[in-house]
C-alpha cells in the first residue's frame, strides 16, 4: 500500500515537530549550565575583610583622624583596588571607634569639623554630632560604627 500525499505531510509534520523539541532540549542542555556560570557572581555572598588602618602606637591619641586605605574587592569575576576612607578616634584603654565617611543619606562622604564639633555631610546639609546621631538634615541614621580589632599592636577594620 502506497501512501498519499497527505500521509507524507503528516509525517515529515510529526518528525519536523520532533527535531525541534529534541533540538530545543539539547539548547536548554546547554544554555542552563552556561547561564548558571555566567550569573552565578551576582548571588554569591561576599565576606568582608579585616584591613590593616595603621599601628596603634601611631594612633594612640587620635581624634577623628581620616584615615585612607586600600583593599582588594571582588565584584562578579573582576578583582579590584578599592579605596576608602574612614575616621579613627582613640577612646583610650586601647579602644579605638572607627566612623565610615558615607552619609546614611544619599552616600556622600561627610567630613569632621573640628571647630564645631561635628561631621557634616556637604551635598544635603546633613549634621552628625561626634558620636555620629544624626543632629540635623535628611539623614536617616547615624554615621555606621565599622567593626575593630586589634591584632599585635595594628589596628583593622572591617571593609565597608
Amino acid at each position: 500500500m502506497i501512501n498519499g500525499p497527505d500521509e507524507r505531510q503528516k509525517r515529515r509534520t510529526f518528525f519536523k515537530a520532533c527535531m525541534a523539541v529534541i533540538g530545543g532540549l539539547i539548547s536548554l542542555a546547554m544554555a542552563v549550565p552556561l547561564i548558571g556560570f555566567a550569573i552565578s557572581p551576582a548571588f554569591r555572598k561576599v565576606s568582608k575583610k579585616w584591613v590593616d588602618l595603621g599601628i596603634v602606637d601611631l594612633l594612640k591619641g587620635s581624634r577623628y583622624k581620616k584615615i585612607n586605605y586600600v583593599f582588594q574587592a571582588k565584584d562578579g569575576w573582576v578583582e579590584t583596588n578599592k579605596k576608602r576612607s574612614v575616621y579613627v578616634t582613640d577612646q583610650g584603654d586601647g579602644n579605638f571607634v572607627v566612623y565610615s565617611r558615607v552619609c546614611s543619606h544619599l552616600g556622600c562622604l561627610v567630613r569632621w569639623d573640628e571647630g564645631r564639633d561635628q561631621f557634616f555631610c556637604p551635598c544635603h546639609g546633613g549634621v552628625f554630632d561626634s558620636a555620629g546621631n544624626v543632629v540635623a538634615g535628611p539623614p536617616p541614621q547615624p554615621i555606621e560604627k565599622l567593626p575593630v580589632k586589634v591584632e599585635d599592636g595594628v589596628l583593622y577594620v572591617k571593609e565597608s
